[in-house]
């Protein structure tokens, strides 16, 4: 199925949680924020939020400091 990664078009395998699309793309999940389609998910749904055809995610680092 096509789906969108940060403005990038990606193919993956359908069903395809968000957990399984970090690890298909080697992403670190550490400081790991995703959004689908403008919606930012708790890490601790990724296994269970599947993607579906012409998602769009947004994966991005969360950086502290002050």
């Amino acid at each position: 199925m096509h789906i969108t990664v940060n403005q990038q078009p990606k193919q993956v395998a359908e069903p395809c949680s968000l957990l399984q699309l970090v690890e298909q793309l080697a992403l670190n999940p550490n400081g790991l924020a995703l959004a689908v389609n403008h919606t930012v998910i708790a890490k601790g749904a990724w296994a269970s939020t599947f993607l579906a055809p012409e998602d769009q995610v947004a994966a991005f680092q969360i950086v502290t400091g002050g």
